[in-house]
């Protein structure tokens, strides 16, 4: 009974040591090991150039989509990775937000942004002429490496609008001399909707009456009314006699008819006896 779980055990372990390998070269950047971020100690590089580092990448990792209470922390994380065959550092790390209302005001309104350091929550120094506003400091971050720190923010007013959230990470090329220095960076921009929910929509049933004061028929009959022309129109037929004439012309012009019939009856018969 034991012998098939052992051969299905071995294969397993077979298989693992074969395909292990193969996994952890294709795993992807946010399941790399992660670099320490420490507040920056060294001085900031002069760069007389800033190109694009091709082969480093810098995002956020869990950021919301849309955000239904502004005045709550939304937490997520930084990352820069190394794609690169060949360690770099130090790699300064840096992010800046904005909270944006569409409520008719243009202008940002406060909030804070901060990040998890040495066991506790530290404001982000991202408007500070201090290292250029970059928050972090990776001393080497080896090929296939990530580099990682836990963000949050949350606005101080709950007002609809968005978010901008840009995040950057720049070093010191190898190739740099004394009288020459290249920068490279990398960055990512990230936003998120703000969504406040409206107030409760006003009554709009009718309010109910006074106790003792009389309500309104229902569907009482309202007084018919025309134009000018009609109501001439009802006064010359009024003054005439209107509709109660009508039968006795019609009465009176039936006998007329019957008599004058008679008449030329009468008429014929004298012509012929003549």
């Amino acid at each position: 009974m034991n012998r098939p779980f052992h051969r299905r055990t071995a294969a397993a372990v077979a298989v693992g040591a074969v395909s292990l390998p193969a996994l952890l070269l294709a795993a992807s950047p946010a399941h790399a090991a992660s670099a320490s971020i420490e507040p920056p100690t060294s001085e900031m590089p002069w760069c007389d150039e800033v190109e694009r580092a091709e082969d480093i990448s810098v995002f956020l990792e869990g950021v919301p989509e849309e955000v239904t209470a502004p005045e709550e922390w939304q937490e997520y994380t930084y990352q820069v990775h190394n794609g690169t065959d060949e360690p770099i550092g130090p790699i300064y790390t840096r992010t800046t937000a904005w909270y944006n209302s569409n409520d008719g005001v243009d202008e940002p309104y406060p909030f804070n942004l901060q990040w998890w350091v040495d066991d506790e929550w530290r404001e982000v120094p991202w408007e500070s002429d201090s290292y250029d506003g970059h928050f972090g400091e990776i001393a080497e971050l080896a090929p296939g490496e990530t580099g990682e720190a836990q963000i949050r923010t949350r606005g101080h007013l709950n007002r609809p609008g968005w978010v901008d959230v840009t995040v950057s990470a720049r070093f010191h090329g190898a190739e740099g001399s004394e009288d020459h220095y290249t920068c490279y960076t990398a960055e990512r921009a990230e936003q998120w909707a703000l969504i406040v929910a409206d107030e409760e929509p006003e009554p709009t049933d009718p309010e109910p009456s006074e106790p003792g004061e009389p309500s309104p028929e229902p569907n009482a009959p309202q007084p018919q009314t025309g134009s000018d022309g009609d109501a001439d129109d009802d006064r010359e037929l009024a003054a005439t006699g209107g509709s109660s004439a009508l039968p006795v012309a019609a009465a009176v012009g039936g006998v007329v008819l019957v008599a004058g019939v008679g008449a030329v009856v009468l008429a014929r018969r004298s012509r012929t006896t003549a």
